[in-house]
């Protein structure tokens, strides 16, 4: 499982209450499945864990046990939860709707109930994302809704909470650590101790008294990534894992240099393929120099389609016996002359180029008097700049 997961969910979310509190293991299996959300995601659908991630997430030892899991998930899908809503209203919906296991499959499928929809699908404001990492490593579930919780009010850096409110949050039952001394040795210390130790958060409290009792606790929390506990890499997944070829090394360079648009995969290994074979070697120089042109030439609209058409026009002159570089070409906005410099009529169309069906000597002459007149007219700018 990729430790980088996200878990991200609407606020509203955040705050419920549980009706029926999840487990720790419960509450990972759900906040896993929020991690496989995808930030376009316009519906709910199957998300899949295989029975081994299941196993080990659940702490069960030895083999897995498909009873054992089934219990899991049918306790899973009884829990409820209650959302705020506007004006003190509410929500109660299950967590899951749905839940497979196909015999021989080694998967287990399950389906958010369609209530939460919008509390966990295309979240644009109010939400909070932590990684999935931060809260498979903790024991307690008290300890993943404070969490929770503290990421929430991160941003400012504090939060102030009445008691019984967050006894609520953090899924403490009616009439369940009564005594706030109860509820401060066996939820609260435990619960902050396990954050400081294997999470990205530093929390300490303080207690706001009512007179005798405490009537609020004020938390202040600092974000410390260092701290932040990673999962264990999976060596046999790291070793399938391939290094980029040369090609995809080249495309990824020169996909920094582009502005507005980038070369795909198929595209890119296509135009490497013809590029090669006219300059061989210096391929990755040329095809630098005609991006740097793309780049400043504003009358281009289309750039991936003008770089493929300059060098199919390439090609073909090269197939006829011409030499082609682009290190001389510069966008019109660039040149100081107050006049164009004429280029070869392969290069300044904007259009698919028509080619010649044979070799054309007069292609290679004005070529040869072009790069001619820009050295000289480099030689004189030089010349002048050391005279001035």
């Amino acid at each position: 499982m990729d430790s980088n997961y996200l878990v991200t969910q609407g606020n509203q979310l955040i705050e419920a209450r549980q009706k029926k509190p999840l487990s720790t293991r419960e509450q990972k299996i759900i906040l896993t499945m929020v991690s496989m959300i995808e930030p376009t995601d316009e519906d709910f659908k199957d998300y899949v864990i295989s029975v081994r991630e299941f196993h080990e997430m659940l702490g069960l030892e030895g083999r897995e046990h498909y009873t054992q899991l089934k219990k899991v998930v049918e306790d899973l899908m009884s829990k409820v939860v209650e959302i705020p809503s506007k004006n003190d209203g509410w929500v109660m919906t299950h967590w899951v709707s749905r839940a497979e296991y196909v015999d021989g499959s080694g998967t287990i499928k399950l389906r958010f109930a369609p209530d939460l929809k919008p509390y966990l699908l295309q979240l644009k404001t109010a939400f909070t994302s932590y990684k999935l990492s931060n809260i498979l490593s903790l024991k307690s579930g008290y300890s993943i809704r404070l969490y929770e919780l503290m990421k929430k009010w991160q941003h400012l850096g504090r939060w102030e909470y009445p008691v019984q409110d967050l006894k609520e949050k953090i899924g403490i039952e009616t009439n369940t650590y009564k005594q706030y001394g109860h509820f401060k040795s066996r939820v609260l210390q435990p619960s902050i101790i396990e954050l400081n130790k294997k999470t990205d958060l530093t929390i300490d409290f303080k207690e706001i008294k009512k007179g005798r009792s405490i009537e609020k606790i004020e938390f202040t929390i600092r974000h410390t990534p260092e701290k932040e506990i990673q999962l264990p890499k999976d060596e046999k997944k790291q070793e399938k894992v391939k290094k980029p070829s040369k090609i995809d090394q080249t495309r990824t360079r020169l996909n920094e240099q582009t502005d507005g648009y980038q070369f795909d995969t198929a595209f890119f290994a296509q135009l490497h393929q013809g590029a090669s074979l006219i300059w061989e070697d210096n391929v990755e120089q040329e095809l630098e120099w005609l991006i740097h042109y793309v780049n400043e030439e504003k009358t281009v609209k289309n750039p991936l389609g003008f770089i493929k058409s300059k060098i199919t026009s390439a090609w073909k002159i090269h197939e006829a016996g011409g030499r082609i570089t682009f290190a001389d070409l510069q966008p019109m906005k660039e040149r100081a002359t107050g006049r164009e410099e004429k280029l070869p009529d392969w290069f300044t169309s904007k259009e698919e180029p028509i080619e010649p069906a044979e070799a054309n000597p007069e292609l290679d002459k004005e070529k040869e008097l072009l790069l001619k007149k820009l050295a000289e007219k480099k030689k004189r700018t030089k010349k002048d700049a050391s005279t001035s």
